[in-house]
This record gives C-alpha cells, structure tokens and sequence, in this order.
C-alpha cells in the first residue's frame, strides 16, 4: 500500500495539471488576504480564521479527488495496475489514504499562504495552536464527504465526467435545499458546504455548532467507504 501512495505521490510531482491548480489556488487565497488585509486589521491568526470559513475549498478538492481516484479510470489503467499482484482492497485503501493526505496538505498550504500575508500585515497574533488543531481535523472530516460521494459515483458509474458534475451538483443542491427547508432537521447533518462558516466555533475541548455536521461527515465518510470498498471489490473492469 505505501508503494502505491508513492506512486501516486510521484505522479502528482510530476503533474503540469497539477502545478497549474495549485498556482491557481495559492493566487486566490493571496488575493483574498490582501483584500481582507485592505479592510481589516488583519494578523497571521485572523486570516486562518477567515479562510477556514470559507466552503471554497470544496470546489478545489474536485479536480484533485479526479487526478487521484479518477487517474487510473480515466486513463484506462486500472486493471494493468490490479493484475501485477496488488489486491482490490489494498489498493483501494491507498487510494483514500492518498487522498486523506492531499487534503489535509491541499488546507496546510491555504493556511499558510493566509497565515503570512496576514503577518504581512498586522504580526501573527494570537494563535490558539489547540483551536487551530482541533478546526483543522474537523475540516478534513468535512471535506473528505466530497471525496467519499465522489468515489461512490465513480465506482457505480464508471465515469470521471459523472463522478465530478455529482459531486459538485451534491454539494449545491444540498445547500440549496437547506436553506429552502431549514426546519428539516436531516440538513443539519448533511449540508457540510454551509457547516464551514461556523468553523470558528470549533474548540480544542468542543465541536461547537460543527457538532451535527461532524456527525453526519463521519457516518458518510465510515459508512459510504465501507460500501465503497466492497463496491471496488466486486465491480468488473
């Protein structure tokens, strides 16, 4: 399994798609904390919190949940990988601890592109390290909902183009609805985009108004990738 996750690393390294994306996404967020920078009296701690209010990295995820689980599918690769003696479930592991990885150090870097131009402008602050922990931790779990709905459509499906179209239509429907049938108590668990502006409210010793959301993300995430798994290891190639 560690070879694979490797191999995927390797990859990515080498990915022009994948330079592109991140210089994309860096350039927004520094756009955004020299915005915030120019109307506030920003620091190095205000800005994570800002940024870590923002759903917007749910939208960046998608093409990267595509360049890891999507690769093999989209380049027809998937069962010349399967047949040099990896086994389907190892395999599918690597691919979510991949994943897993890239997402919390896809959020590291938006922090820390925030963190420094809001030391640019106001001192680092101060910075509640065990908050910071605690909120990071819970916006992997939220945002790796994207990543299990992802792959399920992808592993029904078999193709990147609906995987991708659901995942984001998912996420914007959700949202929608909630905020048309608020009272409908079921949303409070499921509408994760929406969760994260109230982020903050995170604590190193409570979830704050994130508990619901964290909920309804660890059931999705635990039990959509136990059927994801089994799912993997049926489905024909």
């Amino acid at each position: 399994m560690i070879n694979l996750m490797r191999a995927d690393f390797y990859r990515l390294r080498h990915s022009r798609a994948l330079l592109i994306w991140e210089i994309l996404i860096g350039g927004v967020t520094a756009a955004k904390t020299i915005d915030w920078g120019l109307k506030r009296n920003l620091t190095g701690w205000l800005a994570v919190r800002l940024v870590n209010n923002s759903a917007s990295l749910f939208i960046w995820l998608l093409p990267l949940v595509m360049m890891v689980v999507g690769h093999d599918f989209s380049q027809g690769l998937l069962k010349d990988t399967l047949t040099i003696g990896i086994s389907r479930r190892r395999y599918f592991l690597s691919k979510m601890a991949t994943m897993g990885l890239i997402t919390l150090l896809q959020l590291l870097m938006v922090q820390l592109i925030a963190f420094l131009g809001g030391v640019i402008f106001g001192g680092a602050g101060l910075v509640q390290w065990a908050d910071w922990l605690a909120q990071l931790l819970v916006y992997v779990v939220i945002a790796f909902t994207e990543v299990t709905t992802i792959t399920l459509v992808l592993y029904w499906s078999g193709s990147t183009t609906a995987a991708l179209a659901v995942g984001f239509l998912a996420l914007l429907a959700i949202a929608i609805l909630h905020v048309q049938f608020g009272h409908i108590n079921l949303f409070a668990y499921t509408d994760w985009m929406l969760a994260i502006n109230r982020l903050t409210t995170v604590h190193s010793n409570t979830l704050g108004a994130m508990t619901k959301p964290v909920i309804g993300a660890a059931a999705l995430v635990i039990g959509g990738g136990i059927v994801n798994g089994l799912r993997f290891e049926k489905m024909s190639l």
